[in-house]
């Protein structure tokens, strides 16, 4: 049995950078603290705790996504499959109610969460001893994508990252992306093979104890390159910029730091091209469809908005060498909530 946790006996989080499996995110055994530093009940600890959880794919023709987030006790999850060349989207969300299925596991590298509801039935699946994450979607019993990826084969250096937030509290955060997916998808009654239409997948698994109202911006590449290298991104602002930064660049799997990161875009119009730049990377985000949900009025308000489509421009590695992206697929994405 493993019983690694992320939190330690002493009720410490380790901090910075983690090269190895975390085991069970055993929140409840944080000794969770408010802003003055006096000790809060336990129940708090189930209240204030935050967790979302992203598997994804790119492709030249198909962009998919599908997310699970728990805070303030409510489940809910939600999947798009969007055709870039109709721009025709099937989408689906729900959260969960008495009588659903709600099982979350909080090892990002072993066993199964599971929501079902509404028709809507997703898996998010992580299998130890192969590194494999795998997601299946169904619809009303029919099976919409399945979709797997094995960190083991090719290797791929998995970003593990911890660090402080806010006062008191901490966020785990779990990411890959520009790695080859699997599987298959199925679209106004046809069938595709997710190796033959070049999907690249990315993964997120997030976690801890947020600020109260969380702002972030955050974009992922994931695809080849020019040279037709497997190229992932994962920038961000907002979250995990404590001492450490969640920021990346993958090059075939490998991963060194992208830099602090400036998100430019029109707030009136998200659908228009957004400027992502840092010492490192110039990149040009072209918007093609999105997925938003905006709600003032409920016990977890949020305006969230996460887009899909296409990203051009250049990266500087570490050894001075520069990769040129031409219309390589990804991720944008803004969102703030206020948690509990």
């Amino acid at each position: 049995m493993n019983n690694k946790t992320l939190v330690q006996q002493d009720g410490t989080v380790p901090f910075g950078f983690l090269e190895n499996p975390v085991g069970t995110v055993n929140y409840l055994d944080f000794p969770l603290r408010s802003p003055f530093r006096e000790l809060l009940p336990s129940a708090q600890r189930e209240r204030q705790f935050v967790h979302f959880h992203f598997l994804g794919f790119a492709s030249p023709t198909f962009i998919a996504g599908c997310s699970l987030s728990r805070a303030n006790g409510a489940t809910t999850v939600f999947f798009y499959l969007f055709d870039r060349q109709s721009k025709h989207m099937i989408k689906r969300g729900c959260k969960s109610r008495d009588g659903d299925i709600a099982t979350i596991n909080l090892n990002p590298d072993d066993g199964t969460s599971h929501i079902s509801g509404k028709g809507m039935d997703a898996q998010f699946i992580s299998i130890k001893e192969t590194q494999t994450k795998r997601l299946t979607v169904d619809f009303d019993g029919t099976n919409v994508l399945t979709m797997e990826f094995s960190e083991a084969s090719p290797s791929f250096n998995t970003l593990r990252l911890c660090t402080p937030t806010g006062p008191n509290g901490w966020t785990y955060c779990q990411k890959i992306a520009g790695i080859p997916a699997i599987g298959s998808l199925t679209f106004d009654g046809q069938k595709y093979d997710l190796e033959e239409i070049g999907a690249f997948a990315h993964h997120d698994f997030t976690a801890g104890f947020l600020r109260q109202d969380t702002f972030w911006n955050w974009a992922c590449v994931t695809g080849q390159d020019t040279a037709g290298r497997s190229i992932g991104l994962n920038l961000s602002n907002g979250v995990n910029e404590t001492g450490f930064s969640e920021n990346v660049i993958w090059v075939d799997g490998e991963r060194e730091p992208a830099g602090l990161i400036l998100f430019d875009y029109d707030l009136e119009d998200l659908s228009r091209p957004w400027a992502i730049t840092s010492d490192r990377l110039g990149l040009t985000f072209h918007p093609e469809g999105q997925y938003s949900a905006f709600d003032k009025a409920s016990s977890t308000p949020t305006d969230f908005t996460q887009l899909f489509g296409y990203f051009e421009g250049f990266i500087t590695l570490s050894d001075g060498s520069k990769i040129h992206l031409e219309k390589i697929t990804g991720f944008c994405e803004r969102q703030y909530s206020v948690w509990w």
